[in-house]
């Protein structure tokens, strides 16, 4: 061989796939030869230190199983239970009515944030077009392209937060 072996030829001849030529190729080059000797010394090392190892984890003897006491078991139990009956309550709590609409007439339009306690509002009189009121949501019996006259309650940044249809 004209050049040095290369690492799949020296792992392949340690793991005792030895042909002719790798033999032959050892024999007339020093440099190839020490690469399998370092290579083989420390996959011996490796080896050493895994039987020390078994020897080490073979000789301990098991020493007895604990079990945890059934006060800690109470002790972790009683929270969770609790937790879980404060759960039971909350979601059981019915939820209040809707008060806004009765008391006011107005709709609250839908996907729209709530103004915040010190947001200023105004109710503005105009003709909505049906077309925006269909849009967000609203059903109604008139033609897309009318109007019809409504109270609109603004935020203070002009945005439409609920409506209240005139008659």
């Amino acid at each position: 061989m004209s050049s040095h072996l290369s690492e799949e030829q020296i792992a392949a001849w340690l793991a005792g796939e030895r042909s002719a030529d790798v033999e032959a190729h050892l024999a007339g080059c020093a440099p190839c030869a020490a690469e399998v000797g370092r290579t083989a010394g420390a996959l011996e090392l490796f080896r050493e230190s895994g039987a020390r190892c078994a020897e080490y984890w073979g000789s301990l003897e098991p020493g007895p199983v604990r079990r945890p006491s059934r006060t800690w078991r109470w002790a972790i139990a009683a929270p969770l239970m609790a937790a879980l009956v404060f759960a039971v309550v909350l979601i059981r709590r019915p939820a209040p009515a809707p008060v806004e609409q009765a008391q006011t007439g107005f709709v609250r339009i839908p996907y729209v944030v709530p103004p915040l306690p010190y947001e200023r509002t105004e109710i503005v009189h105009m003709n909505v077009p049906v077309a925006a009121l269909i849009a967000v949501g609203f059903r109604r019996d008139e033609p897309a392209g009318a109007s019809v006259p409504a109270e609109v309650l603004v935020g203070q940044d002009d945005r439409p937060l609920a409506i209240r249809i005139l008659e």
